[in-house]
């Protein structure tokens, strides 16, 4: 083992463009801490500035935007609700007054966005509770905690929105490409532990399950990003790259449908012991030797034949593989269109 392979990143990572990534994150860091000192305000709450620089770093432009903007809505709404829990509870706070200012914050993000609580918005909670600010005269006062975490986290939320949208236009042209890529190596390593079960080679079906779910969640991320760049308004992308997008986008769909098919016959035969055929595990392992083949972040196109489909049987493991044929001589097709 090399030098590299030892202090590397991983393949994945690279694809995911986490270089780029820790370079975005240095920049943004860096103006966060700089703006943040040059106010007088946010200068006394560098934490959520720089938290909320951090927190809002996004690979694609349009996500780093939605994300921030709920954030800043939810995190301002929970600061009001637990400000004035603490305004009408009194200043020496209780366990009952962060409870129920906890629990408010809470329901507001999960209103706003009930896929996903908002870390800011928690810290928005436990930070009015718990570093109150004081005026001139030494009192303790909501208002000024309120207009010191919003005025900070509000400053870091802007920084990385700016970011997100400069760095798009950096790789916007190569994400597609790149998260296609990963997403296909994921499919690989799920279909690899699909016919090593199939082979009885695995005896631990539990986990090749686990190792599914990871694989079918990073496809879903997969397929999440690129629709989110199809929706993109702000990158310039000409006609060509927006076919491209919905090309990558169906490939996505088909290696999903791939592995939704591995899943059901690795569950036919574990659960039914059905038989496999050795012809479906030889289709089976020409699909995973082509698919490794395949290199869609390449300038140079190379053309693959189309699978052999089998005839339809009435075991549901050759009907699944038969599909899965169907499926992959789809990605071949589509990987010739991308420009």
């Amino acid at each position: 083992m090399n030098l590299y392979n030892i202090i590397g990143l991983k393949k994945e990572a690279i694809l995911l463009d986490s270089r780029l990534y820790i370079l975005k994150a240095m920049c943004a860091i860096s103006a966060g801490f700089v703006l943040g000192h040059a106010f007088s305000i946010t200068r006394l709450d560098m934490i959520s500035v720089l938290l909320g620089v951090m927190y809002n770093l996004e690979a694609i432009n349009v996500s780093g935007v939605k994300g921030g903007i709920n954030q800043m809505l939810a995190s301002t709404l929970g600061a009001l609700t637990t400000g004035l829990l603490v305004y009408l509870m009194g200043y020496d706070v209780t366990v009952l007054t962060v409870a129920i200012g906890m629990g408010l914050t809470l329901y507001i993000a999960l209103k706003i966005d009930y896929r996903m609580v908002s870390p800011v918005a928690i810290f928005t909670s436990i930070y009015m509770t718990q570093f109150i600010q004081r005026d001139i005269a030494g009192n303790p006062s909501v208002l000024l905690t309120f207009q010191l975490r919003i005025a900070a986290l509000g400053l870091g939320v802007l920084i990385a929105i700016t970011f997100n949208y400069l760095f798009s236009f950096l790789y916007y042209r190569q994400i597609g490409r790149r998260r296609l890529e990963f997403a296909k190596l994921q499919s690989v390593i799920g279909l690899d532990k699909s016919l090593a079960e199939l082979t009885s080679l695995s005896t631990d079906h539990n986990a090749n399950n686990s190792i599914l779910a990871f694989v079918f969640n990073d496809i879903e991320m997969v397929k999440s990003n690129i629709e989110t760049m199809m929706k993109e308004t702000w990158l310039p992308f000409n006609l060509k790259e927006k076919k491209n997008l919905h090309v990558i986008h169906n490939i996505i769909k088909s290696l999903k449908i791939i592995m939704h098919l591995a899943y059901d016959s690795n569950y036919i035969h574990f659960e039914n012991n059905q038989s496999v055929s050795a012809a479906d595990l030889d289709t089976m392992r020409k699909i995973i030797k082509t698919l490794k083949a395949i290199d869609f972040t390449a300038k140079e196109k190379k053309s693959y034949a189309m699978m052999y489909i089998i005839d339809a049987a009435d075991n549901r493991i050759s009907d699944n593989i038969r599909l899965m044929t169907i499926e992959f001589n789809k990605i071949l097709s589509l990987a010739q269109t991308i420009q």
